[in-house]
């Protein structure tokens, strides 16, 4: 009788002491966003709003069905759908050439290598001055942190006064975020390669440089292939969010319906933007399949297994493991597969296309007459669009509102402590008093005084939707992961031993499309329109950008799990052979996975917190807001301010992820 036999602990090495923290820190985070915000469950408590809820939401999905598909709209939407993708394309391009410099350049692994003595063990490895290369390293993760902390709407409207409306800025703002974002992922995939798998490369006497090459970047370079081709869809999505701020195609005419209320139109350009998005993962897909061998793999590359033995999934070596029953392998090939240069071909050919559409094939001009959306990108190399920068030199002066604290200006402390606006923390109750509850209000009413203290207060609403909105996505895409993995509805029978009928087999591709089809909804539309869906019936708030954001992280989340579990060789789930395909998911591929799903998961909370930033301009409140409204009404220092506090929320929680060992690794 065939038995499940788990591998050992020591197999999946000691989990570091820092989850643990992480685990307690999550579950206060949680208790915290609910105690910290306040949440409005009124729409499904409350019988009148309940009714009133359903109403508005029956209206809402009503226009939706009616989307207008008169010919002339229909072709003003394929050209904004093509203007969507290139500037999408150009911009992800741009990004994975900035962002593998400075991806190097922030991977402790790549550029600080091999450390010894005190200043390898500790704390001394968070210190940045102890060598050189360590201060680089430090440099270079701060700056990944600046670029993908300034959310892609913010650097939209900064290049919206340096080279005005169009495409081109969409690119650029795009460009601008993303190489954050691939950079500090990139560096992250680099340090989480285990060391003694890339060790014989250094003992020849390789050094940095020769042991990324020849050992670290092939060792990671499927996970990197799988974040860059998904960021790279999720490109074209934002691309349609900051249209609303000079970025062009599907999101400034999104916006502009919007404002008019004509939701046949909207519901027109949301089709389209889902079809985009649909055609961009399956081309995603096929790239993934041929640059990774994945179709010679599903193809006949093995036979099923036959078990004789228990195992060890990962870290065997060819004495200790068990042997299988498996066809002969065939021969090697002589010269490299012609698909992987034709996967490559194409993705250049792409590239190529967005330039081209974007100067000459368009058809934005008078009179359908292409319009060269490429010419404003000469005014940077001019110097021309840095002068029209100096109209934002208030908003790189942030306020600090010195005086209310008694800094600063002694005139004006002295005015604020007058006038009864000058923080006075222990005016009522002392240090001492700490225990006491109203203590803490009195104290933190003196605060409220003080600018900044009202700005950090303001980030308690994009923390709390993304703590939230994060777990329920996490916890849902786990689930929807076992469905949406082809190793465990198409290839199980390779590691389970089992032989389903044409029957099942059909069942299980159902649903795979299924879940798969879920999946690219849910992360095919933005998290603007999932909140305005929302909104719609929970009314603005909290509650609407939590489930936005927890329905977008759900189709996130569910694709790189799945790519996760996929990119893993059959041969590691044989130590389960004749166990169920969901006890081999749980017991082994989950283990397998989870360093990755790690990553991702805190990744995508990083990624959230801005998300929730940017659900601020739709209703949902906090500093996306506060920013929003104090930059309209042209008080920049105070914007500024703001500004400063998004980009700590984004440092603090890289900073906090790499100490307790939230990423990948701890290096």
């Amino acid at each position: 009788m065939n038995t499940l036999a788990l591998p050992s602990a020591a197999h999946y090495g000691k989990r570091p002491l820092g989850h643990f923290y992480a685990l307690l820190a999550l579950l206060l985070a949680v208790l915290a966003a609910f105690f910290a915000a306040e949440w409005d469950w009124a729409a499904l408590t409350d019988a009148e709003r309940r009714a009133q809820a359903a109403a508005r939401i029956g209206a809402w999905l009503t226009a939706f069905a009616q989307p207008d598909l008169s010919a002339g709209f229909l072709r003003h939407a394929w050209d904004l759908t093509l203007q969507t993708l290139s500037a999408a394309v150009l911009g992800t391009a741009l990004a994975v050439l900035f962002a593998w410099p400075l991806a190097m350049g922030a991977s402790r692994a790549v550029c600080v290598g091999e450390e010894h003595g005190r200043f390898a063990r500790g704390w001394w490895r968070h210190f940045p001055l102890r060598s050189p290369a360590a201060l680089l390293c430090a440099a270079c993760r701060l700056l990944q942190d600046i670029l993908r902390a300034v959310p892609d709407f913010v650097w939209a409207i900064i290049l919206v006064a340096m080279i005005g409306l169009g495409p081109l800025t969409g690119a650029l703002a795009l460009a601008l975020n993303i190489t954050g974002i691939l950079a500090k992922v990139y560096s992250e995939l680099w340090d989480g390669v285990d060391e003694s798998r890339y060790a014989q490369v250094r003992s020849l006497g390789g050094g940095r440089l020769a042991t990324f090459l020849y050992g670290i970047r092939p060792l990671a370079a499927r996970n990197v292939l799988s974040f860059t081709l998904m960021r790279a869809e999720c490109a074209i999505r934002n691309a349609a969010v900051i249209g609303a701020v000079g970025g062009g195609g599907l999101g400034s005419e999104i916006w502009y319906q919007i404002r008019f209320g004509a939701w046949d139109k909207v519901s027109t350009l949301i089709l389209f933007t889902l079809l985009l998005t649909l055609t961009a993962d399956l081309a995603s897909n096929y790239v993934r399949r041929q640059l990774r061998g994945e179709a010679a793999r599903a193809g006949g590359g093995a036979a099923p297994v036959v078990c004789t033995g228990v195992g060890s999934a990962v870290g065997e070596t060819a004495a200790n493991r068990p042997q299988a029953t498996s066809a002969p392998a065939a021969p090697v090939a002589a010269r490299p597969p012609l698909r992987p240069w034709l996967a490559a071909g194409f993705v250049a050919l792409v590239a190529a296309w967005s330039i081209w559409f974007m100067g000459w094939g368009n058809h934005a001009g008078d009179n359908g007459a292409p319009r060269n959306h490429l010419a404003p990108a000469t005014e940077l190399f001019t110097g021309q669009a840095w002068q029209n920068l100096r109209f934002f030199e208030r908003l790189l002066a942030p306020e600090l509102d010195l005086p209310a604290i008694g800094l600063g200006d002694p005139a004006k402390a002295e005015a604020r402590a007058a006038q009864g606006k000058a923080v006075d923390l222990f005016a009522q109750y002392g240090p001492a008093q700490f225990w006491q509850a109203a203590a803490w209000a009195a104290w933190q009413e003196e605060l409220r005084k003080w600018f900044v203290w009202r700005v950090v207060e303001s980030a308690a609403v994009p923390l709390a939707i993304a703590v939230v909105g994060t777990v329920l996505g996490v916890g849902a895409a786990i689930l929807l992961t076992y469905p949406h993995s082809a190793s465990f509805q198409l290839h199980a029978q390779r590691f389970t031993g089992e032989a389903p009928g044409p029957w099942r087999r059909l069942q299980r591709a159902v649903q795979l499309a299924a879940a798969r089809a879920s999946a690219m909804v849910a992360r095919g539309v933005p998290e603007v329109m999932w909140a305005f869906l929302f909104i719609a019936f929970f009314g603005p708030g909290l509650v609407a950008g939590t489930l936005a954001i927890a329905v977008h992280t759900l189709g996130v989340l569910t694709r790189v799990f799945g790519e996760a579990i996929d990119n893993q060789p059959l041969r590691r789930f044989e130590p389960t052979c004749g166990a169920s395909r969901p006890a081999t998911y749980a017991v082994v591929a989950g283990p397998l996975a989870w360093r990755d799903w790690m990553t991702y998961s805190f990744f995508q909370f990083e990624s959230n917190v801005r998300a929730a930033v940017v659900l601020g301009l739709v209703g949902v409140g906090g500093l996306g807001f506060q920013f929003s409204f104090n930059f309209e009404w042209f008080r920049f220092e105070r914007a500024g301010t703001y500004l400063i506090m998004i980009i700590l929320l984004t440092v603090l929680i890289d900073r906090g992820s790499r100490m307790l060992k939230l990423s990948r690794v701890g290096r």
